[in-house]
């Protein structure tokens, strides 16, 4: 059968489903290669997130078409859903793949291969069915992304998201048990809870995250559980209490605060205010000091004065958060802010990026710091034969490495935190 080469561009959402569509083309007889030179069919898992995730798809397209050779190239994902005809008038594409057909794909291929014609697969967004998928994210299958829920209807004004995922869906409640037992049978030691918008996770049988976490809390699955992104205003107190309390979920809070000015907040149509997310984040550093707190940023949102940034960084400066992921804002076709008055000119939301991304590394850098002497849970990611270091992550996101003549097992391990090295990663010793 056809050789296939997988590109992914995206979320952990999209990793997971690449690595679903890769075992449903295998079961269908198809070979996936690694090399463009050895493709007959290269298909590409898009994003749309922002303006920079638009033009990396259309670099990987051309790409593809380029190194492979002039292979069948098919284009799935949100980018794909959006810019369906865009993408069909490419010379580069010979079919596109919508969020209702990817997962068609191995049945869709055989005809497509023998026409001529561009295929176009996109179906609009209604009556839409969950589709499970996980993946590894590394080649010692250490951690899985698992996503359970998928779709978002909370329509921020800068977002294209809901156009392209559509409403939200999850996973049945009563399949988890199960689901998380065979990945743990596996071999993974980490679950990466993944959705589009996770904390809304909403079984038809009433049950919602919490109960999620209520599950994992109360049960031995043999694996610890990360949260990936959760909703300011989704986090309330049983959320909290998992996630400083639990010894199977990770003391890690991933959030999408995106401006600490309210005014924009209101501007970006979001379900909070900063005085509430200030009094979360105070209320889960009094119970539990060591868990880590990552935010998202955007800068440069339309309306966006100087008055406005730094309130944001004096917001972000005051809180104990240990990292912070920035993003330039980029105007999305089909959004309401694209059309908002008082664009901030690029250069000042790039200079905006640069100064939160420095406070970002002196956040981290402190959070290092409060850590060394600390004993926490360690698991093993990527060994590194030559210089003899074993690299991984702790429970609360601590980026580790430990000095280790031999590969250690896919296990917990504890370990004591001793110094922070020159790349910002720390040394730690196994107890």
């Amino acid at each position: 059968m056809q050789k296939v080469k997988l590109i992914n561009i995206g979320c952990k959402v999209n990793f997971a489903e690449t690595s679903t569509l890769k075992t449903k083309l295998e079961e269908k007889g198809f070979t996936i290669t690694e090399k463009f030179s050895d493709a007959e069919i290269v298909l590409i898992n898009t994003c749309t997130v922002t303006n920079n995730a638009d033009s990396d798809c259309r670099a990987a397209i051309r790409r593809a078409k380029r190194e492979s050779n002039g292979a069948f190239v098919g284009v799935l994902g949100c980018y794909a859903q959006l810019n369906s005809e865009k993408l069909a008038n490419m010379p580069e594409v010979n079919a596109v793949y919508g969020i209702k057909e990817k997962f068609q794909i191995p049945e869709l291929l055989g005809s497509q291969l023998r026409e001529s014609n561009k295929s176009i697969e996109v179906s609009e967004l209604i009556s839409l069915n969950f589709d499970f998928a996980y993946s590894a994210d590394n080649l010692a299958r250490s951690r899985c992304f698992l996503k359970i829920q998928d779709g978002c209807d909370y329509r921020c004004t800068y977002c294209t998201i809901p156009n392209a995922r559509g409403n939200p869906r999850s996973i049945p409640f009563e399949q988890l048990p199960e689901i998380f037992r065979e990945v743990s049978d596996k071999g993974f030691r980490e679950i990466v809870l993944s959705g589009i918008n996770l904390g809304e996770y909403n079984s038809k049988n009433m049950y919602y995250f919490e109960d999620v976490l209520h599950l994992i809390a109360e049960n031995d699955f043999g694996v610890r559980f990360r949260i990936s992104s959760i909703e300011p205003n989704l986090i309330n107190k049983k959320i909290i209490d998992y996630v400083c309390n639990s010894q199977s979920i990770c003391k890690h809070l991933h959030i999408p605060l995106q401006s600490g000015s309210n005014k924009i907040l209101k501007l970006m149509k979001r379900r909070y205010t900063s005085e509430r997310l200030f009094k979360d984040i105070l209320s889960i550093k009094s119970i539990n000091p060591d868990v880590c707190i990552g935010l998202d940023v955007i800068t440069g949102f339309p309306n966006e004065t100087d008055q406005d940034f730094q309130q944001t960084y004096k917001f972000i400066e005051n809180l104990p958060v240990s990292y912070l992921h920035v993003f330039t804002y980029s105007e999305r076709r089909n959004t309401p802010a694209a059309d908002f008055p008082n664009k901030v000119p690029m250069k000042i939301r790039k200079e905006r990026t640069n100064i939160l991304k420095q406070l970002s590394n002196s956040k981290l850098l402190a959070f290092y710091r409060g850590q060394i002497g600390k004993i926490h849970e360690f698991l093993p990611e990527k060994y590194s034969e030559n210089e003899k270091i074993q690299f991984g992550h702790t429970s609360n996101y601590l980026n580790c490495k430990i000095i280790s003549d031999r590969k250690l097992e896919n296990s917990f391990y504890l370990v004591q935190i001793n110094e922070i090295d020159t790349d910002n990663k720390i040394i730690a010793t196994l107890k």
